[in-house]
């Protein structure tokens, strides 16, 4: 590049930089994996949208808070990134005894429902998961969710032929749709959201759920302190009524 060209690019990113200081008192870097998860999460022409992005917004207000958005290629690296401190701030958090090891998790801000999901030409089942399991049936899972004690001690061979993990809904789905798996476990919400709006015609919710917790945002404790853990939990109960309303709407709203 010519050196012409690199010093008003050089004061841009110094102005820019002023400006997020300027407005906000703190900075939170938020990382995601899925940028198509909808109605959670979508990436379209530079920008996020989806409920997870409006209940942030709802949360993080100016002047407090800015949102910085990091795009990871899959959640392992996102959790070894805030174990880091090199993010703050993820969502849709499962609290485990293992997390908490390096991060703090907030009061929950939502209900996860995850849900087995099958092919429409298939009979339904009534067996647990666990069962479901044990009797040689496949599933597409995403590495970083969390299905409760019994599965994870079920799974815990991460080369366990049974399970194949992907990280993100629609090519869980695909897999399912042409046959190489018998179930894909997805958030119930996310997974009826697909199968409204693509072209899933062909796969039903199996009347199974496989789990389902409180989920929080798992916060750094490199970069976040016990006072900040209280105002920011301080916060999300302030805002319970309109996250609750949110969640509870199956609509896409909310951009950055």
């Amino acid at each position: 590049m010519p050196y012409s060209s690199y010093i008003p690019l050089s004061l841009l990113l110094i102005l820019c930089a002023f400006e997020v200081t300027a407005t906000c008192f703190k900075t939170l870097r938020v990382g995601l994996n899925e940028i198509y998860w909808p109605p959670y999460i979508e990436h379209q022409d530079n920008t996020l949208s989806g409920l997870e992005i409006s209940a942030l917004n709802t949360i993080f207000t100016r002047p407090a808070y800015c949102l910085k958005y990091i795009i990871y290629p899959s959640s392992a690296r996102m959790f070894a990134e805030i174990k880091a401190g090199n993010i703050d701030l993820l969502v849709a958090a499962t609290q485990t005894p293992e997390r908490v090891k390096y991060a703090h998790f907030t009061t929950a801000y939502r209900q996860e429902i995850m849900a087995l999901f099958q092919l429409k030409e298939n009979p339904r089942t009534d067996m647990h998961i666990e069962s479901l399991l044990l009797t040689d049936n496949t599933f597409a899972i995403n590495n970083g969710s969390y299905y409760g004690d019994t599965f994870a001690t079920l799974t815990q061979n991460h080369n366990n032929e049974q399970v194949i993990r992907l990280p993100n809904a629609t090519r869980r789905f695909d897999l399912l749709r042409i046959g190489r798996v018998d179930y894909a476990i997805e958030d119930k919400l996310a997974g009826n959201h697909l199968i409204r709006s693509s072209s899933y015609t062909g796969i039903v919710y199996a009347n199974v759920d496989a789990f389902s917790t409180p989920v929080r945002y798992m916060l750094s404790k490199k970069t976040i302190t016990s006072d900040e853990l209280s105002t920011i939990n301080q916060l999300i109960n302030a805002k319970q009524a309109e996250l609750h309303a949110l969640f509870m709407s199956d609509t896409k709203s909310g951009t950055l």
